[in-house]
């Protein structure tokens, strides 16, 4: 059996000297730890450098690397936001056992095995980009109306 790499990555958020905020990407591996005084266990994305650093991220944030690679070899993550060859957009979702992309209000999702890489680009991500999310499937939901006849 091939060996597959399991990382996730989540989005730290704080506060520099100067008052503002940076938002950066942690990527590595994904564990929920209690600390002395916290409310209870935290989700922290854990990276090896010179020993292991745990990072504090936002939960809602994590997602798991789908394996898969995009046409630029950029790793593709759970919630990015890819664009197709055929000029369509979606959402990269982890959906029954499987890696997928959510396509406008498409209810069966298509399989992200089924892609090749060329086809795929990242565009973007949900946390990062929620306008470009809301648009996408704005968009979709009309091109599947004027399909239908419907205005």
């Amino acid at each position: 059996m091939a060996e597959r790499e399991i990382k996730f990555r989540g989005l730290k958020t704080f506060q520099i000297f100067s008052g503002e905020i940076k938002r950066v990407w942690i990527y590595g591996f994904y564990l929920k730890r209690g600390t002395y005084g916290d409310p209870g266990p935290q989700a922290h994305i854990f990276v090896y450098e010179n020993g292991y650093e745990g990072y504090r991220v936002d939960e809602k944030t994590i997602g798991q690397f789908t394996g898969y690679f995009d046409r630029d070899d950029n790793e593709i993550y759970e919630d990015d936001i890819v664009s197709l060859d055929d000029g369509r957009n979606g959402v990269i979702d982890f959906f029954r056992g499987a890696f997928v992309i959510r396509i406008g209000k498409t209810k069966i999702p298509k399989f992200l095995a089924d892609f090749r890489k060329w086809q795929i680009k990242i565009i973007g991500n949900r946390f990062e980009n929620p306008d470009l999310l809301a648009e996408i499937f704005k968009d979709q939901s009309l091109k599947i109306k004027k399909k239908r006849g419907v205005k």
